[in-house]
């Protein structure tokens, strides 16, 4: 088990678009606001994994077409993420635009590059039948329950934290247009595999 949880816990508290996004949201709306994020990266990661745990992952694998379908849609919504929070100028007040839900942030755990990579070689790696089935999936499972709640909880902690450093419009300015670009880094990942299925 402690081959998986090291695994898990590197894979989950590694900066990737989930970290980055309840990081951000903590920074900018506060902790509390941002436990429905937190919810949604948690339940909708589980979900990917244990289908790709399933059997799943290997009919996105089978299908190069639908890998790149998912890809670009991932590039273009994260794209679109990073220039929200590239403008964002100031904390929630009034005039802020909506703010990301439970269901979106669940949602897009289907195409988050790094939480269906990181799934599909859990169950690669981790899926070696020298137990049976049951157990190995469980344990798997387990492993990132604990670090996927840790990672999560953990950086939006570290983006509240950072609220009252930011007390001014240049500071949140500064914070948001860095995570914007940490964010934008993310898709080339995304194009390096879009350019191999393409090849």
């Amino acid at each position: 088990m402690a081959p998986i949880l090291t695994f898990a816990m590197t894979a989950a508290i590694t900066p990737g678009p989930n970290n980055i996004i309840l990081s951000t949201n903590a920074v900018n709306f506060g902790f509390k606001k941002t436990i429905p994020l937190i919810f949604g990266v948690f339940f909708g990661f589980l979900s990917v994994l244990s289908l790709c745990l399933l059997g799943i992952g290997e009919i996105y694998k089978s299908f190069p077409a639908i890998a790149l379908i998912l890809k670009i849609i991932a590039a273009s919504f994260l794209t679109y993420l990073s220039f929200k929070i590239f403008t964002s100028t100031s904390f929630s007040d009034e005039k802020s635009p909506k703010k990301f839900t439970f269901k979106d942030i669940y949602f897009f755990q289907i195409i988050n590059p790094k939480a269906v990579t990181v799934s599909m070689s859990s169950s690669a790696i981790f899926i070696q039948n020298k137990f049976p089935y049951e157990i190995e999936f469980v344990l798997i499972f387990i492993c990132f329950v604990i670090s996927t709640s840790t990672s999560a909880l953990a950086w939006a902690a570290i983006g509240h934290s950072f609220r009252k450093y930011l007390n001014d419009k240049k500071k949140i300015i500064y914070f948001n247009r860095t995570m914007a670009l940490l964010l934008l880094c993310s898709i080339f990942f995304i194009i390096i595999c879009i350019i191999v299925i393409l090849n």
